[in-house]
């Protein structure tokens, strides 16, 4: 019954960090939400009558009973509705459900050292993983990259831990010196970078010039879906054809269409609703496939891409 239908919430409070920043907590009404580790996202349910949204968040924090857990919306420049609703409709009281939970951006266990950077929303996953690395002593250094309008409300955010492991800049990285500083890195240092694409962009080319091994470098991409022309999506099986709407994606053509479809992220960043494209082209926004099978065409991942032609066939 869970599994179908998530974890009844609430949200219990609303604290606004930054003009675009609000933090919440959300009460297990009922039925404890499920354990959850540093670097977990879950997928939440909410919204009105008119309009359902079903948005992936990284756990900042949860309790050990499974009675609350915390998330921070950013409310996207061009929100589909998603988080402009959590930032203008949500409230004490608001119901919400917890579809599902998954750790997709773990610290590696056998790291020596672990280099954490991020920058504006991006700070979301390290605040549960620099908690719990300074609980375990681990060795680790946190770089956060924001506005200077927002410094003073970060700083607040992470008054709790060490001032020697945590740096907040209010300028870019490249301005920050922090090539630099990964340069100097060791060997056994692992990587962790989160935050806005332009951001993700310049920390992987850095590390790659700095000849970071591929196996020490890891990282979380979650983006708000853009919208793009309407098209049709054709189920192979039964011939069902569905319209995808400008402002929704793929995925969520198909949910509302009752189409028991794969996913997990809801952020391109998994592959968990990869599908066969069997008739169409693909016009691929994820963080997955390979530049080989983009080309190809063959697959699709439905949480964020979309279609070029005006109909797309799925093996589905």
């Amino acid at each position: 019954m869970v599994e179908r239908s998530g974890y009844p919430a609430v949200i219990a409070s609303v604290e606004v960090l930054t003009p675009t920043l609000r933090k919440f907590v959300l009460a297990a009404q009922g039925v404890r939400f499920p354990a959850v580790s540093a670097g977990s996202h879950v997928v939440l349910g909410f919204g009105s009558a008119a309009r359902r949204y079903k948005n992936a968040y990284s756990v900042v924090s949860a309790t050990p009973d499974g009675r609350e857990l915390s998330v921070i919306v950013r409310r996207a420049p061009q929100s589909r509705g998603g988080s402009a609703f959590l930032h203008d409709q949500a409230q004490d009281g608001t119901p919400v459900t917890v579809m599902s939970s998954a750790n997709l951006f773990p610290v590696s266990k056998i790291a020596k050292r672990h280099l954490l950077l991020s920058a504006g929303v991006g700070i979301t996953p390290f605040l549960a993983h620099a908690r719990t690395l300074e609980a375990e002593g681990a060795d680790y250094t946190l770089h956060h990259f924001c506005r200077p309008e927002e410094k003073p409300a970060f700083v607040t955010l992470l008054a709790d831990l060490p001032p020697g492991r945590v740096f907040i800049h209010d300028r870019p990285p490249e301005d920050a010196g922090m090539k630099h500083r990964m340069a100097e890195e060791g060997i056994a240092t692992h990587l962790y970078f989160c935050g806005p694409e332009g951001f993700m962009g310049w920390v992987e080319q850095a590390a790659a010039q700095l000849g970071f091994v591929a196996a020490k470098v890891h990282s979380e991409h979650f983006f708000v879906p853009e919208g793009g022309k309407p098209f049709t999506v054709v189920l192979a099986s039964s011939g069902q054809r569905i319209a995808v709407a400008g402002d929704e994606t793929l995925l969520e053509a198909l949910e509302n269409a009752g189409v028991d479809a794969p996913c997990m992220c809801r952020g391109g960043a998994c592959g968990a609703c990869a599908l066969e494209v069997m008739d169409g082209v693909p016009e691929h926004r994820d963080h997955v496939l390979t530049e080989q099978e983009k080309t190809e065409g063959r697959t699709i991942l439905t949480c964020v891409s979309r279609a070029r032609t005006d109909t797309l066939t799925l093996n589905l």
